[in-house]
Formats: structure tokens, C-alpha cells, sequence
């Protein structure tokens, strides 16, 4: 169902503190549910925002009230001195938070620079600790380098550091207890993330959807656990077990809809501000930038892109046909 955006319920531009960032839609991966085994045909560089256009968007962003940031791809670190980003941005007054989500193939070649630059989290997506498996999930990787670089970031004193892992049934479910015993001996955060439909995934129709809910009757299982608060105002909810070093948590969009608490904005690689994942409402930011648009153009058009951010995701009604990105497209 198409809805004009005046019928939309209201959000305040008060209302959000978070803006991830696309980088680029290239990967060195390809995951089985994030894209397709082809590939995809990636934008041109001229189409991209240079890291001048995405400082002047966060500037003008923390003046709405935006002050922490997560940069994304893709994968990030494929963007050329992706180093000097972090470090334009960290100069920026009034962002407390700059992180980064990536898949850490290339993380041990950065991580001292990343941190020296001004990065303050990393969140490193591992779907698996099983080095066969990992290749079949990523098609291209290789799991040794990914470890690699989550010791250096524990070295380096990235706090928390979080591993997100992807629920597939059949495929890693039964790791379930082998991230938790991870939790157990490192200071590492695991986060379990519920599967969720978009553009042309023939993953999705093969049933390969597992709740955080069930999950959870697993780890309830394993020992003793109670919830606790970590950093962030972010959708999980955490746990640990007792005496663990670390903690885990579950991000449930489909079985658990969180948007009423979302607190975030999106921007793509090639400058489209879009208020939801799965919406295909988004704001133009890049034309007008390059046509010389002002800062108050700019911030009417972020607030612009606030005020229509949907009040849910239709993921439960609409077909995923509706989704306009593949998840590579736009970070997760």
C-alpha cells in the first residue's frame, strides 16, 4: 500500500539523536542473505558522496540534535581512507559518538589507525566460528582474518565491542552455545540479530527465519542469566551469564517491532537521507548539495526526511518486493 507522505504520522527531528552512514555499497563478501551470488552492479564513484558532502550533512545534523554516528557499507573499509573520514569527523564539535560496523576481513589492517583517528566502537559481523561455515555464509571469506582483527580491537581498547550475529535456522543455530561460551571468556558482546526479508531474497523464501524468542529458550537453558544495561540507547536487550566477561543480547525487528523507540536516520552512499530500513521514502541530499543549497535548505531537508519517517515497518504486510535496497546496498 502506497501512502502520501502527508498521511504519515509526524516525527520530530528532536526526536533522533543517530544517523548511520552508507560509505559505499561495494563488499568483499558475499553473504548469502545480504546479496546475490552474481553480485551487484555497484554506483560510480562520482555518484558517491565525497567525505566533504558527508561532513557538512553531520554537521548540520548535529545541529538537529544528531550526535552519534555509525558508519556503514557495504563494507566500509573498502572506501579508500576510510581513516581520514573518521578523523574529519571526529573534529566535528558536539558528535559524542562515532562507531562502525564492519565484517573485519580487513579491520587488523586499520584497527590502530581507526583508533588513533577518533573511532570509538566497533560492532564486527560474524555469523559463524566455523571456518567452513563462515566461507559457505560469506561465499568469499575467510574467518582467521575476522578473529585477527577482533584481537587487535580488544588490544587496541575498543569498549564495548560487539559481534553481531545473524539467526539462520539450519545453518547456525546450533552455535547458539558456542557465541554465549565466547561471552564467557573475552569481553565481547554478542548481539542476536533476527533475519529480515528484503529485495529479491530467495534466502528468505527458504524458510531460514528463526525468533529471537526461540533463541532465547536456548540460552535460558545454558546456566543462569539475568538482563543488564550496556552501552547505548539502542534496540537490544541484554543479558549475561553470571560471571561472564561479556554479555548478549537480541534484536528482534520482525517477532519484536522496535520502531516505535527508533531513534535513527539513514544515510545512503549515494545521499539519500531515509528515515526507515524498509521504507522507500528518502530525501535527496546529494543534487542539492552540489547545486550549492544552503544550511537552511539542508536542515529543512533533514527535518523533512524526520517528520516523515514512518511510525513502523510493514515487513509483516507488504511484500519484500516493495524494498527498493538490497541490505549491501544500504548497512543493515
Amino acid at each position: 500500500e502506497q501512502r502520501d507522505l502527508h498521511s504519515l504520522p509526524k516525527r520530530r527531528s528532536s526526536d533522533l539523536d543517530y544517523l548511520r552512514i552508507s560509505v559505499t555499497d561495494r563488499c568483499n563478501l558475499k553473504c548469502v542473505y545480504c546479496m546475490p551470488a552474481c553480485g551487484i552492479v555497484n554506483k560510480p564513484h562520482e555518484e558517491l558522496l565525497s567525505f566533504e558532502e558527508i561532513a557538512r550533512i553531520v554537521k548540520v545534523g548535529v545541529s538537529l540534535g544528531i550526535d552519534k554516528i555509525r558508519l556503514t557499507g557495504g563494507e566500509p573499509l573498502v572506501r579508500k581512507n576510510l581513516v581520514d573520514l573518521v578523523r574529519i569527523l571526529a573534529d566535528i564539535e558536539g558528535l559524542k559518538d562515532i562507531s562502525m560496523t564492519t565484517n573485519g576481513i580487513l579491520l587488523k589492517n586499520y584497527v590502530w589507525q581507526l583508533k588513533d583517528a577518533g573511532l570509538k566502537r566497533l560492532n564486527i559481523s560474524m555469523d559463524t566460528l566455523h571456518e567452513e561455515r563462515y566461507r559457505d555464509i560469506t561465499r568469499l571469506g575467510e574467518l582467521k582474518e575476522v578473529k585477527d582483527g577482533i584481537i587487535l580491537a580488544l588490544e587496541a581498547g575498543f569498549t564495548p565491542l560487539k559481534i553481531n550475529t545473524v539467526l539462520l535456522a539450519g545453518i547456525n543455530d546450533d552455535e547458539i552455545i558456542d557465541f554465549l561460551r565466547l561471552t564467557q571468556e573475552f569481553p565481547i558482546h554478542v548481539r542476536f540479530l533476527e533475519f529480515m526479508p528484503i529485495k529479491d531474497n530467495e534466502f528468505w523464501k527458504e524458510g531460514n527465519f528463526i525468533s529471537c524468542r526461540e533463541v532465547m529458550d536456548i540460552c535460558c537453558k545454558f546456566g543462569h542469566i539475568e538482563p543488564v544495561d550496556t552501552y547505548g540507547n539502542g534496540p537490544a536487550r541484554n543479558f549475561q551469564i553470571k560471571n561472564a566477561l561479556g554479555t548478549f543480547g537480541f534484536i528482534a525487528p520482525m517477532s519484536e517491532k522496535f520502531c516505535s523507540s527508533c531513534n535513527r536516520l539513514r544515510l545512503t552512499s549515494d545521499g539519500f537521507l531515509k528515515g526507515c530500513l524498509h521504507s522507500n521514502l528518502k530525501i535527496n541530499l546529494r543534487d542539492p548539495l552540489r547545486q550549492g543549497i544552503g544550511e537552511k535548505g539542508l536542515i529543512q531537508l533533514i527535518e523533512l526526511a524526520a517528520t516523515t519517517k514512518p511510525r513502523e515497518h510493514l515487513l509483516d504486510k507488504n511484500s519484500i518486493e516493495a524494498s527498493e535496497y538490497l541490505m549491501c546496498q544500504i548497512g543493515g
